[in-house]
């Protein structure tokens, strides 16, 4: 394996904390970011135009929410990975919201249809079609690889216990800490912190240019109040939606919920 632009991946399917781990490592490591771009100028993301002229030190902290199969990029530089998980109830809801941010309206995509193709799918199917897998299939390449060594999270854990789940990652990232350091990444990437920061973006005209923020979303969705940090619960109820959806949720998914821990 060359160690020319080494790589370590911040790998989640969708909707599943990828822009919190991201915003809390970039704090520990460079300090409470000014603007929301800060972020992925320094974290990058596979799935958005990188530059090409790196530092070939490294390492390099990249987003995926690409399977991890012969095909992902950049195999040959990759040192390590840390990857999330979430409840995959969690994830239906907060896709949901993501599609609702982009302004497919409530007539173009109902909430019951939409969980129901998603129930049927074991995932979303434009992330099907995009090659992330259905949430299982996703998480479990992650997570059985041998070939480098991955991290394992939960954003449960990371929403109970930030500064302990931060310490592990910085741990096996081998990067020295304090805990101010600790302190100050976990309060600037705080769900609060973030979502004030998105707003701030969203009503500053000179932010609403989409290439200069993380938090995308239209100005007709800011408008309804649809945010990118929407609610960041855990173990939400399909119900709400339509009476009976979390039984069908669980009879179709019982396999993989055992698998990965997700029972209750």
């Amino acid at each position: 394996m060359t160690t020319d632009h080494p790589v370590i991946w911040l790998a989640s399917y969708p909707k599943s904390g990828n822009t919190w781990l991201r915003f809390m490592l970039y704090a520990a490591l460079y300090g409470p970011p000014k603007r929301s771009a800060d972020v992925p100028a320094k974290i990058q993301d596979i799935h958005r135009p990188m530059p090409t002229d790196l530092d070939p030190q490294g390492p390099h902290y990249i987003k995926t929410h690409f399977a991890l199969t012969d095909q992902h990029p950049k195999l040959d530089q990759t040192i390590k990975a840390i990857h999330i998980i979430r409840n995959p109830r969690d994830v239906l809801l907060s896709a949901l919201n993501y599609h609702r941010l982009n302004s497919i309206t409530s007539a173009q995509l109902s909430s019951k249809d939409y969980a129901k193709t998603f129930i049927a799918k074991k995932g979303d199917p434009q992330y099907l079609q995009l090659g992330f897998g259905t949430w299982a299939e996703h998480a479990r390449t992650w997570r059985t690889t041998d070939r480098f060594p991955v991290l394992p999270l939960r954003y449960e854990d990371l929403k109970s216990d930030p500064e302990a789940q931060l310490i592990k990652i910085l741990e096996f990232l081998e990067i020295e800490h304090s805990q101010e350091q600790i302190a100050q990444a976990v309060a600037a990437s705080s769900f609060d912190a973030m979502r004030a920061l998105e707003i701030r973006e969203k009503t500053t005209k000179k932010m609403n240019d989409l290439s200069k923020r993380l938090f995308v979303g239209s100005k007709d969705a800011t408008r309804k109040g649809i945010y990118f940090m929407n609610k960041g619960k855990t173990n939400q109820s399909l119900d709400n939606i339509a009476s009976g959806l979390d039984a069908q949720f669980n009879a179709a998914l019982k396999d993989q919920l055992e698998e990965f821990g997700y029972t209750n």
